[in-house]
């Protein structure tokens, strides 16, 4: 088992498998880095495949501090400092994405050779002017809702948003019994405190910025609308879109096979600059 010592004295859990150009995923809210575990065997034949638990997930330290984007971008920094990584290439699964942009809004792109962002919106809650966050329709007294909900009850809560994650026409018992108990794992003030911290963002200004090819995925039966990735195509200078049909928020579980087939594709077109 591997570990990471953040400057905070935070234990940050990480994996490395495979030879070759590093590759960072980085996975979502309530996850860990085990939600990536279909990716692993095809990244790893062509790419140095490195996945770590988010402070406060998975095997990481579950802590009362750094509970913020910020943090957790510093967090990545200093794990591609440690690790001795070049040119590397970033995959962020929803809250994954925001890390990202909140990493490249903090430390630009020096020694990003690209990016891949798997089922996000730049911005959580909508509003007046903003109709792509969640479910189109996610304004301020919902969020309020969705947050005395993971307060009061987080195993209740899981039996709304697990399902949620997938298309209506997911098969897969197995994997969604796995999800549930993987779920269930999370401390409740830690999910409290990063679900605030993603409802806080707004990084439509960010976007327009990025100088690294980027890769945008999105499930067709997400609950993000088609748009909110056509806007993120249209505002990053060079960026790919890749739609996939059958999957909800989570196309690299529900589609792993094409998943990983178009992530290769897009690491393999790229080059360093």
């Amino acid at each position: 088992m591997a570990y990471f010592r953040t400057e905070d004295h935070v234990d940050l859990y990480f994996e490395e498998e495979g030879k070759g150009k590093p590759v960072v995923l980085i996975h979502g809210w309530s996850a860990s880095r085990k939600h990536f575990k279909k990716q692993i065997n095809e990244l790893a034949k062509h790419h140095r495949v490195i996945r770590y638990d988010l402070r406060g997930h998975g095997d990481s330290s579950r802590v009362e501090q750094g509970l913020t984007m910020a943090q957790f971008a510093k967090d990545l920094r200093d794990l591609i400092t440690y690790l001795k990584l070049e040119d590397v290439s970033l995959v962020g699964w929803s809250m994954g994405t925001h890390i990202i942009w909140e990493y490249v809004k903090n430390y630009g792109c020096d020694n990003i050779e690209s990016l891949c962002y798997i089922d996000m919106t730049p911005k959580l809650l909508t509003d007046e002017e903003w109709e792509l966050g969640l479910f189109g329709d996610f304004q301020h007294e919902k969020n309020l809702w969705t947050l005395a909900s993971i307060a009061t009850d987080w195993k209740v809560h899981t039996q709304g948003f697990v399902p949620a994650m997938f298309a209506p026409t997911f098969d897969d018992p197995e994997m969604l019994q796995w999800c549930f108990e993987e779920a269930e794992k999370n401390t409740p003030h830690v999910m409290l405190a990063m679900w605030i911290a993603m409802a806080l963002q707004d990084y439509r200004e960010i976007l327009p910025k990025i100088s690294v090819p980027c890769l945008i995925t999105y499930g067709a039966k997400s609950f993000y609308r088609k748009e909110t990735s056509d806007y993120l195509q249209a505002q990053i200078p060079d960026a790919t879109l890749v739609r996939f049909e059958q999957s909800g928020h989570a196309p690299q579980i529900e589609e792993a096979e094409k998943f990983n087939d178009t992530l290769l594709k897009f690491l393999g077109k790229v080059k360093a600059v």
